[in-house]
Formats: structure tokens, C-alpha cells, sequence
């Protein structure tokens, strides 16, 4: 942290303790000058001291008391809440339930806050954004736009007031616009963090688990962070501030889908699938390729292989095209990180490789949009990330892991790719065998494997007798009494 952060922090922190040693934080109302961000700024500065922890959970305690009784006596005197949730891309969008539920109730006011995310760099947020946009329009959201007409962005407060009640989808809030991130709402505001993705992936030295997951500051601020399963719920009770105090294990809500069975005639499979219309829907098995972004090889998180097989996967297309019907499904910041790489000399050049999975008969693209349907109607996937590997557990369907040695994960990781086929990312022999043997053929011998982490781990609807959505909206009923 540099100098001038420190300096800014500090003021940031002695606003914040004698609003609490003047009992500012005591009553019905938290004056609006006091923000989200005073908070963190507790939170970074309050590492320095041994008694810093017990300082941050103390006033942590006081301002989210605050908050519930302010939010508690307006749905008494039957004030509508006002509830915003945040997305800024269709593929992370874990609430759709959790949304359709609240924007019934007439109790409730309710919108969602399309953001653009500025930190993937200029030519690459404006094409994201504008997918995302349309992707939430088109499935009948209440929208607020998180761009102007003039390319301004407007803050929460431009939307009808301040929200009561926020629910983001992402701890990566620095890379939106300032008064889109939470941190500039008003302490009389609780957020809620449902994550967008399952939490697997670690770090080699073990330190992203403490300061990117279970620590993170995002985590530490929140009124409740909905877990994904009971390993993690672990996790945050021995690294986090706040020992797991605002952690409930609801499971993964996105994952409620898998637990509908659907059935998908050949016309809405071809919707979803290439498939050349001489062939038969039921002759052709449907691969996900979805490589991670971590191209660059140096960070925190290094798990892509993309560099390795990017033009094997374009050849196995090619060679396959009568058997099977491919969709590459790259993560949302490889386009950005395969240019700084050096993948690729420029979007452009990326943008021409994308042209190339899109011209073949047999395969497409499918970048910002929900992937669920995908899942839902595919075979097997073939990838290299973090999320997927717990996520394509509830298809019950075989994946084949592209291993590098920098790969490290969470305890959770570690128990379910040791249930998944692996390989290294460029050994092009066994990629291609599974594709044979396994997908083709048919001979998926780790099935019951995989059955059995999942109904120990993931089933998170056995273990809590009710999906992870239904929780979500109990748990935020029972603070709003509605």
C-alpha cells in the first residue's frame, strides 16, 4: 500500500472511530457520510495492530446492527425496500431465482445494475458490456444502466435513491466504476455477496486462500456471504476477520438448475450446437472447450494451458467434424490476457482465432451469456480452470482436466479434480484418447467417483433440504419480515 493510500485511509479511519466513540452507529440511522469504503479502510489499517482485528469486528458489529434495525423499521411501517442487484456479465450470473423471487414480491422494489468492468481495458469492456446489456434485456430484467448516453457512469444513487439492500456477484469491485463499487454506498446499505463461481482454486504458496478468498476485505463487509459448500464454510471460520460470523451455507444458487430435469428435442440441442443438418442430432457428441485465462504466466492464480493447445483444439475440430460438434467457451478475460501474452500480436488477431472455431460446420463460440443450457445438453468438457471443475459436477457428465505444475487449489479443489480424467495441456495423445475412449465410446469409468464427491460435498439440496436460492430469499425475509 503506498503512501498517499495510507494517508487517505487514515483520515478514512478516524472519521470512522469518532463516528463510533460519539455513538453515530448507536440509533436508527447511520449518518450518509460515513461509506463502505471507512470500512475498509479499518479493515487494511487494522492489520498493524494486534488489537485491530478485535477494533474492526466490534465497530463491524455496530454498523451492521444499525443497518438491520433501519431496514427492520421501514418494513414495519410497510415502506417498500428497495433492493439493487449487480452484474456485470450474463455467464456470472448466479441469482436468477433469488432475483425472480424479490421482483414478485410488491413489497419489494426491485432492479439490476448492468456495470461495465474498466479494468479489462479499453476495446474490451465496451464489446462486454454491451452482450451483458442485451443478454439481461432480452430475458426481461429491470435494468439500470451502468453507462450514459454521453459514456458517464452514474453511481447507485442515480437509480430512484440509495438501495436498502445490494446484492453483488463479484469481491472484484476495484475494477468497476468508483460509484458503482460498493464501497461508496452509505453504511446504511447491507450488501450481500453471492458468489458467481465455486471457490477451488489456490494459489502454489497457499496465501490466495487467506487474502483472495476466505479474508478478502469484500468478504469482511458484507452482512452475509452465501458459501458454497461445507469445506469453504470451514475455511472462512478459521482465516476470515470475522470467523465465519456472516457466512451461511446455502449452496451454490446458479446450481439450482440441475436439480429441474429438462428435455431437449433436436431443435433447441441445434439451437444451442452446431450440428450440419445432414447429420443426425443423436449421432454427434457435444464438447465444451473452456480454457482460463491465466495465460500470461506470472500472477497469483496460474492454472491456463492455452498457450499449449490453442491450435490442437482448432485440428481436433477439424478432424472431428462428423462425430462431434464443439463449443469453445473461454473465460471472459482471455481475450485481454492473451494479447498481453503475446498469444496474439493484437484483439484483432484473437478476434480472427474466434472467426476460426465460428467458421467451421461443427463448432462455435459462446463468450458473455448464460452457459447453463449449454452444460445442461453437452457430453463432456475439456478445461483448465477453476469454477467449472465443481460446477460440471452437478451434470453428472465426465471431464478431462489439462494439468500444468503451477495448478494448486483449495482443500474442496483438491478432492474433486482427483475424481476428474487428467492430462498436461500439451500432451495431445491422451486430449485426443478421451475424446475417443471416454466421449465417443462411451467408457466413462469415473463416473461413480464423481457421484460420490458430489453427493458428499455439493449436494448442497440433500444436505440443507432446500435449494440455494430458496435459503438466499428465507434468510433476507426473516431480516425484512416481508
Amino acid at each position: 500500500m503506498d503512501d498517499d493510500k495510507i494517508t487517505y485511509y487514515s483520515k478514512l479511519v478516524s472519521e470512522l472511530v469518532k463516528g463510533a466513540e460519539t455513538g453515530g452507529f448507536s440509533g436508527d440511522y447511520i449518518p450518509d457520510s460515513f461509506k463502505w469504503e471507512h470500512l475498509v479502510a479499518l479493515f487494511y489499517l487494522s492489520k498493524v495492530s494486534e488489537e485491530g482485528k478485535k477494533m474492526y469486528t466490534a465497530i463491524y458489529n455496530m454498523v451492521i446492527a444499525s443497518s438491520e434495525k433501519r431496514i427492520r423499521k421501514k418494513a414495519e411501517q410497510d415502506k417498500k425496500i428497495k433492493m439493487m442487484f449487480q452484474s456485470y456479465s450474463a455467464a456470472q450470473w448466479p441469482a436468477v431465482d433469488v432475483y425472480n423471487e424479490f421482483a414478485e414480491n410488491e413489497r419489494i422494489e426491485t432492479g439490476l445494475l448492468v456495470s461495465p468492468v474498466l479494468g479489462r481495458g479499453d476495446g474490451h469492456w465496451e464489446d462486454t458490456y454491451s452482450q451483458t446489456l442485451k443478454w439481461f434485456k432480452e430475458n426481461d430484467y429491470r435494468i439500470y444502466e451502468g453507462v450514459n448516453n454521453d459514456g458517464s457512469f452514474p453511481g447507485f444513487e442515480d437509480f430512484g435513491g440509495v438501495p436498502d439492500i445490494v446484492f453483488i456477484t463479484s469481491s472484484w469491485y476495484t475494477e468497476l466504476p468508483y460509484y458503482q463499487q460498493f464501497i461508496s454506498l452509505p453504511l446504511n446499505s447491507l450488501v450481500v455477496y453471492i458468489p458467481y463461481g465455486l471457490y477451488l482454486a489456490n494459489s502454489m504458496d497457499g496465501e490466495y486462500a487467506d487474502n483472495k478468498v476466505y479474508n478478502k476485505d469484500t468478504i469482511n463487509l458484507m452482512w452475509r456471504v452465501y458459501c458454497d459448500c461445507s469445506k469453504n464454510l470451514e475455511g472462512y471460520k478459521k482465516y476470515q476477520y470475522l470467523s465465519g460470523k456472516n457466512v451461511r451455507f446455502s449452496g451454490f444458487a446458479k446450481m439450482d438448475y440441475f436439480y429441474e430435469k429438462r428435455n431437449w428435442n433436436d431443435d433447441q440441442i441445434r439451437k444451442i450446437w452446431k450440428i450440419p443438418d445432414n447429420i443426425a442430432v443423436k449421432s454427434v457428441k457435444k464438447v465444451i472447450v473452456a480454457p482460463h485465462y491465466s495465460v500470461i504466466d506470472k500472477g497469483v492464480i496460474l492454472f491456463s494451458t492455452f498457450r499449449r493447445n490453442l491450435w490442437f483444439f482448432l485440428y481436433l475440430a477439424q478432424k472431428y467434424k462428423d462425430e462431434v460438434s464443439f463449443v469453445f467457451k473461454p473465460h471472459p478475460l482471455l481475450r485481454t490476457a492473451s494479447v498481453k501474452a503475446g498469444l496474439f500480436n493484437s484483439y484483432e488477431e484473437y478476434d480472427e482465432y474466434i472467426e476460426k472455431w465460428e467458421g467451421m460446420s461443427n463448432a462455435r463460440v459462446i463468450q458473455d451469456a448464460s452457459y447453463l443450457d449449454l452444460f445442461d445438453t453437452s457430453d463432456a468438457m475439456i478445461m483448465d480452470s477453476g469454477s467449472f471443475l465443481g460446477e460440471y459436477l452437478y451434470t453428472g457428465k465426465p471431464l478431462l482436466y489439462l494439468t500444468r505444475p503451477e495448478q494448486a487449489f483449495l482443500p474442496i479443489g483438491e478432492k474433486v479434480v482427483d475424481v476428474y480424467y487428467k492430462t498436461p495441456g500439451e500432451n495431445y495423445l491422451e486430449i485426443e484418447e478421451f475424446l475417443q475412449n471416454v466421449v465417443i465410446s462411451g467408457n466413462d469409468y469415473m463416473k461413480e467417483k464423481r457421484e460420490k464427491v458430489f453427493k458428499e460435498e455439493y449436494d448442497y439440496k440433500s444436505i440443507n433440504g432446500i435449494g440455494a436460492s430458496e435459503y438466499i430469499c428465507n434468510d433476507v425475509y426473516e431480516l425484512i419480515n416481508a
